[in-house]
């Protein structure tokens, strides 16, 4: 059976109205889809700690994070990070210098600011992956006693990430997984690699420490 031409127009023009209709209300809709994505860029502040048969250490820091996409899935950036280490008694290896191959340090107390990377990648929804990790800075405390020879060590003055047993100073690092809560909040878990070092005179001590940590951050308006 054929088809009215009256039927034909309405059609047509129905097809149209919805077309033209679509094309209008378009814009609105990718604008509202864009209101929704989270941030491309964060400004963050964290509180950090962890107790360790070796450490325990607490840290605080400040982030700056630029986003490598629109949605700031991928963000990296830089910021400032101070530390503080402490605990009974552990024993240092010999990095550098003349001197025993190991101190047992008594009652160590190091303070440490440091200059530090950050990368963090959404996965899913609220959860993030992300790692940080400490440059160069200074470290400072106070002269404590060794088990050998009745001398002691201070900390090393200057942070420096060479790269493993080059490392020199007190440096720390963080991967870790995030949990976004509501008003900007989030809490993380994750594992801590950081590096004590001491000094006595010419020789450079130094010890590795790997711990699980708990923080909270901040994301600030």
């Amino acid at each position: 059976m054929s088809t009215l031409p009256g039927s034909r127009l309405r059609r047509a023009f129905l097809l149209w109205l919805a077309l033209s209709g679509g094309w209008t209300l378009l814009p609105y809709a990718l604008r509202a889809q864009s209101s929704e994505l989270p941030p491309r860029h964060a400004t963050l502040v964290d509180l950090t700690g962890a107790v360790g048969p070796t450490l325990t250490y607490a840290s605080a820091a400040a982030w700056r994070l630029w986003g490598l996409d629109t949605g700031g899935r991928f963000q990296v950036g830089a910021g400032l990070r101070a530390s503080h280490f402490f605990t009974d008694s552990y024993d240092v290896d010999r990095q550098a210098g003349p001197g025993a191959a190991t101190l047992r340090v008594l009652s160590p107390r190091l303070y440490a600011l440091n200059a530090a990377f950050h990368l963090r990648a959404r996965v899913a929804g609220p959860v993030r992956l992300g790692f940080n990790l400490d440059a160069a800075g200074l470290s400072f405390g106070p002269e404590r006693s060794t088990t050998a020879s009745g001398g002691q060590v201070e900390p090393t003055r200057g942070n420096l990430l060479l790269g493993g047993r080059r490392d020199r100073g007190s440096l720390n690092s963080e991967f870790y997984l995030a949990l976004a809560l509501p008003r900007g909040l989030q809490v993380r878990a994750g594992w801590s690699h950081i590096v004590t070092g001491h000094q006595r005179e010419a020789t450079t001590y130094q010890r590795f420490h790997d711990l699980a940590a708990l923080g909270v951050s901040y994301s600030l308006p």
